[in-house]
């Protein structure tokens, strides 16, 4: 008589279709944050440039009736203040400048 063997049985384990993934501990965000920074350099930078308009502007005004009064008002406090504005002005157009790049 034949005799009858027992089949073997094979423990096969398969990858499950999915693996969750875990999100990343770090995000890089540089991307978004230079983009956010150059569009509020952009909006702050229109404000800045008609500010700048309006005090050369002045500073013409105040350097014409300087001339034709002859009044010297290069020594007054309130040109001085402007010129010192126009400084201020000045540095923080450069910063947005760099802000910018």
């Amino acid at each position: 008589m034949p005799r009858k063997r027992k089949k073997e049985w094979e423990i096969s384990v398969s990858a499950p279709d999915y693996i969750p993934k875990r999100a990343p501990i770090l995000k890089d965000t540089t991307g978004t944050e230079a983009l956010d920074v150059f569009k509020v350099a952009e909006n702050v930078g229109r404000v800045l440039s008609f500010v700048m308009v309006a005090v050369g502007i002045f500073v013409a005004v105040l350097a014409a009736y300087s001339i034709l009064t002859s009044v010297n008002i290069f020594l007054n406090p309130l040109f001085v203040g402007v010129l010192g504005l126009v400084g201020a002005l000045n540095i923080l157009c450069g910063l947005l400048l760099l802000a910018k790049k």
